[in-house]
């Protein structure tokens, strides 16, 4: 199980050697990865961890998973002309200001905005820049596009999540 620290932080690091060592006791041989999608031509960097397991008695080789990928990096899929993008909420739009250009989130504008030293709000409102990946997805928060000052628009967040642009979500 050396290969857990490191992948893996946290309270989570117990549950993985749990899983780990429950499937090696009924005769598995584990392998556990970190992959992240942005290696496997995918619009977003978006990190997991994965659990193999190989039955012991079948005795397979172990696994190899290299992904290398060249980054699609957010402006070869930006929707330069945007205008189905939603407004900036007016909280973001004080904040704006006071983004310094790499940070990967709103809340160190937020900390300026406010005048304070702790850094516990707006952290889920990413920030994409054109030669980066762009951020996992999440279901809450926002994502600004810093080259246009805007939120994202379905379209980009279409192609960040690698769907046929007519894909039907009902």
């Amino acid at each position: 199980m050396e290969n857990v620290p490191g992948l893996i932080a946290g309270r989570a690091t117990g549950y993985a050697i749990e899983i780990y060592e429950r499937l090696n006791r009924m005769g598995y041989d584990v392998q556990i990865f970190r992959i992240n999608s942005a290696t496997m031509g995918v619009p977003q960097a978006r990190e997991r961890i994965f659990f193999i397991g190989r039955r012991r008695d079948l005795q397979f080789d172990e696994l190899v998973l290299d992904f290398d990928e060249l980054p699609i990096y957010f402006d070869s899929i930006a929707d330069k002309n945007s205008t189905t993008h939603p407004p900036l909420r007016p909280s973001v739009v004080v904040r704006r200001p006071y983004v310094e250009y790499g940070d990967q989130c709103l809340k160190f504008a937020d900390a300026k905005y406010r005048k304070l030293n702790t850094y516990n709000a707006f952290f889920s409102t990413s920030i994409v820049y054109d030669h980066v990946v762009a951020p996992t997805l999440t279901s809450s928060g926002a994502t600004l596009y810093y080259e246009q000052a805007r939120n994202l628009n379905d379209t980009e967040y279409i192609r960040m999540s690698s769907f046929p642009l007519d894909f039907n979500f009902c």
